[in-house]
């Protein structure tokens, strides 16, 4: 039908005038002369002849007044689409989609890692409100949980704490999460607060409408500590808040000993979940080096050597290909590894040999303590620092240390001698 066609059919059916029916018949009482004249008078328009009432609707004002309603209706529409509220809701039902900063052929798989942290990512009403995952630096936990979180989509957040951290940084962080250039904020009131608040709403939408607890993620939580620890606290004790609980989960990643500690003595232990990302195994190691175009014989000592710490494993890999012999990789592992003793102050004549090489007589024996025996001989400060060192390593769920890697273990195997004496506690739990 033409637009010429459309015009003539909208005049004859919408605006043809059509006999009024009798004032008796629409008023039911015959009205006195007063209120007659008053409605004559306002009514006056509606009773305009034809020819009028067709020249004050001629097609070039239909057309000025649909032009102008599309343009206000087209206006309002996008106002909405961009407003804060739409935007995060949408951001919602999208998820954060975070990118991968890294190559195809830098990317190992790890499926047996990757189902278990979908399921985190999508959670159901018995859900723990609050999960750590952890592992050692720079085995690639950053790269899963985003793939991971990228696979699920739908419902899940990822804030990536900033690098230095500041207030204003990790605002625009938790803006751009949430899909929001801007916030009302609440005078003073700095912005991630803003942008918490503003989770916070979203998740009690979401929850309300599908019924399951909507997943934020923060990652790189470490960077917060010793100096904001306070803001920590404040994301931890928000998920657990009346208003909030079974709203949402949130996700902390770390690598540290600091956050698992700090944030399982504040009371909300009952609230917690833990999830390990660890070294590769065996399995996975000597098939990573084997992608490497590395022979099966030398992928096994290069793994008996470093472990499953993807790091080592592709140092090792790149100085076997650039003519370095075995026997000068190993030399150059054990400088680094007795550099990590030297900087942690374990070595003889350093402030903290005496407890060290009680712990590593124990580990060597055992293969693991129980931290409450190794609380017993240094204050907070002090295991901080000494756990800080990347020579042990802390399970928040077992409550236990081991040797942080096996390119350590294999080092006190190797020099044994300067660390055993007899043992002033015991390795029982």
């Amino acid at each position: 039908m033409s637009f010429s066609n459309i015009i003539q059919h909208f005049r004859r059916r919408i605006l043809q005038p059509r006999p009024l029916p009798p004032l008796s018949q629409v008023l039911l009482i015959q009205p006195s002369p007063p209120l007659l004249k008053r409605s004559c008078v306002n009514s006056s328009s509606l009773l305009l002849p034809s020819s009028q009432l067709t020249s004050r609707f001629s097609p070039k004002k239909y057309i000025k007044a649909f032009i102008i309603f599309s343009i206000l209706f087209g206006t309002s529409l996008i106002l909405y689409e961009d407003s804060p509220s739409r935007r995060v809701n949408k951001a919602v039902q999208k998820g954060t989609q975070p990118k991968l900063n890294i190559s195809s052929d830098e990317y190992y798989s790890r499926p047996q890692v990757l189902e278990p942290l979908k399921k985190i990512f999508t959670p159901h009403e018995c859900s723990r409100s609050c999960y750590i995952i952890y592992g050692n630096e720079d085995i690639g936990k950053s790269t899963l949980i985003k793939m991971a979180s990228r696979e699920v989509g739908q419902g899940v957040i990822y804030v990536d704490i900033p690098l230095p951290f500041n207030n204003y940084y990790f605002g625009i962080e938790f803006k751009k999460a949430m899909n929001i250039d801007s916030l009302n904020s609440d005078g003073y009131k700095e912005e991630w607060k803003v942008a918490l608040s503003a989770f916070e709403r979203a998740a009690k939408v979401y929850k309300a409408k599908y019924g399951r607890p909507l997943v934020i993620i923060y990652d790189n939580v470490d960077r917060l500590i010793p100096r904001n620890t306070d803001i920590l606290d404040i994301l931890q004790s928000s998920v657990t808040e009346s208003g909030n609980k079974g709203n949402y989960i949130a996700v902390f990643v770390c690598s540290g000993y600091s956050v698992t500690q700090r944030m399982s003595s504040r009371g909300h232990w009952t609230d917690i979940d833990y999830f390990e990302i660890g070294d590769l195994t065996e399995e996975e190691s000597i098939d990573y080096l084997n992608q490497k175009n590395i022979r099966e014989e030398e992928a096994r000592k290069i793994y008996e050597l470093v472990g499953g710490y993807i790091l080592d494993l592709k140092k090792a890999a790149h100085d076997l290909f650039s003519g370095q012999s075995f026997e000068d990789i190993k030399k150059e592992f054990k400088f680094k590894v007795e550099l990590k003793f030297r900087n942690a102050r374990l070595l003889p004549g350093y402030g903290y040999y005496e407890v060290g090489r009680n712990i590593i007589n124990i580990l060597l024996s055992s293969g693991e303590l129980c931290a409450s025996e190794l609380w017993k001989s240094l204050n907070h400060s002090e295991r901080d620092k000494l756990m800080g060192k990347n020579v042990f390593k802390y399970n928040p769920e077992t409550h236990k240390i081991t040797f942080r890697s096996k390119s350590v273990e294999s080092y006190e195997r190797e020099n044994s001698n300067l660390f055993i004496k007899k043992r002033l506690f015991s390795s029982h739990t």
